[in-house]
């Protein structure tokens, strides 16, 4: 199990996110699927590839506290990230570049089928990629697909410092259809608001000795 994070600055002054480096170098080299979960140790604001920075993110508030932007490889709106998240990432070989859909949605069901087994029962998947309990989002994802590769990376909300997600991020430009028009706050919940005991180093273990990446070996 591997994790990692470098960035670099593009042209706008914004950093480049590089999810999970030395995972995505270690299938490439090895042709077999492997997973990282590692909690987030950081407070960040990380937009889709093809977010428009000032539709989705208060800028000033993110700048005034010195918070980092990023712009991550997947698409979808941007999201706020703390230490009250858990990343969970796999990647894995998959032919050709099609069944986007079909991949992003076997993720789903795996991490969805993790958590299960993790004591976190409940969880569905609505909207494109978000899992959800109880009409209440706590987890988003994305999925990248390049040539051979397919990757998978979710942001799991633990705890989730909410107060500050509303501060740092504006009501997305596009939402699901679920969503009705609803806050951040009324829309998303951490994972300990159903379950209280856990805690991100808690599931962090637990999904540790329960996501097996061979279940996406399948694909390739």
């Amino acid at each position: 199990m591997t994790g990692g994070i470098q960035s670099k600055r593009d042209d706008f002054g914004i950093r480049s996110f590089d999810y999970d480096r030395q995972l995505l170098a270690g299938v490439k080299a090895t042709g077999a699927a492997d997973v990282s979960i590692y909690p987030f140790h950081r407070e960040a604001v990380v937009a889709g590839r093809g977010s428009r920075l000032d539709r989705e993110i208060r800028l000033d508030r993110v700048q005034a506290d010195g918070v980092a932007v990023y712009r991550r490889m997947g698409g979808g709106c941007s999201v706020f990230l703390d230490p009250g998240n858990l990343i969970v990432s796999i990647a894995f070989p998959a032919e050709g570049f099609g069944g986007i859909q079909t991949l992003f949605d076997r993720c789903s069901d795996w991490l969805i089928r993790g958590l299960s087994d993790a004591g976190v029962s409940g969880v569905y998947q609505d909207g494109i990629s978000d899992l959800v309990i109880a009409d209440r989002k706590i987890a988003g994802s994305c999925f990248y697909r390049a040539k051979g590769l397919a990757y998978y990376s979710a942001a799991i909300l633990v705890t989730p410092d909410l107060a500050k997600m509303a501060s740092y991020l504006r009501h997305p430009p596009r939402e699901p259809a679920y969503r009705q028009g609803r806050s951040h706050a009324a829309f998303v919940a951490g994972v300990n608001f159903f379950y209280p005991e856990l805690t991100v180093s808690t599931l962090a273990r637990l999904l540790g000795n329960r996501l097996d990446p061979a279940f996406m070996d399948a694909a390739a």
